[in-house]
């Protein structure tokens, strides 16, 4: 694809205007997708911002590898990725049961500061086998993508909690840096996107 089609197709992807609160696309391949920032959330303490791109990323790369995808897209004052019980966990736990889904990947966006690409978090090592691991490193480095942290600091949330506790599949939260979710250097974006293509195409 060309770049100036992948930045299309990525903001087409990003700003399309939401109708549900939740948008679930079924594929064959038996790998979920999950993005809950996707949107300014009104907290009861605080607003927390939208983690940019995380929702164009988990959509472009389902939809490029006919993987399932499951999507919050409107804000419901409750942050999905806590541990407390929510409805996008419980349906994310049934969606798993009624279509047998081997692994969750839910994506998240980390701010500059940190020092990491991505982090893998896995509830210290509990929730991927070290060959889903592996795999999934030699994908993002194959990309360029080398500066990998695991379980430090992001160790999973409520999402990889509720995955791990309720199901048999392997969960692994990913955390990606903003510098490689920015539209306007591209280059970063599509290097994570075809690592994450790459691995599910061949796990």
């Amino acid at each position: 694809m060309e770049e100036t089609d992948f930045i299309k197709t990525m903001n087409l992807l990003e700003t399309k205007e939401a109708t549900d609160i939740y948008e679930f696309k079924i594929g064959k391949k038996k790998v979920l997708l999950t993005a809950v920032h996707t949107m300014n959330q009104h907290l009861k303490d605080k607003v927390k911002l939208v983690e940019p791109y995380t929702k164009a990323i988990c959509q472009y790369v389902a939809n490029s590898t006919n993987a399932f995808y499951f999507v919050k897209c409107i804000d419901t004052g409750i942050d999905a990725n806590k541990l407390e019980n929510d409805e996008f966990k419980e349906k994310l736990v049934k969606y798993i049961h009624d279509y047998n889904i081997d692994l969750v990947i839910d994506l998240h966006g980390a701010s500059f500061k940190h020092d990491f690409d991505v982090e893998f978090g896995t509830l210290d090592n509990l929730t991927l086998k070290n060959s889903t691991e592996n795999d999934l490193r030699r994908a993002f480095k194959k990309v360029g993508i080398s500066k990998i942290s695991c379980n430090e600091p992001f160790k999973g949330g409520g999402i990889t909690s509720m995955v791990y506790n309720n199901t048999d599949a392997e969960v692994v939260q990913i955390e990606i840096n903003a510098k490689l979710r920015n539209i306007y250097e591209p280059e970063g974006l599509k290097r994570v996107t075809d690592a994450l293509i790459t691995f599910i195409h061949n796990y």
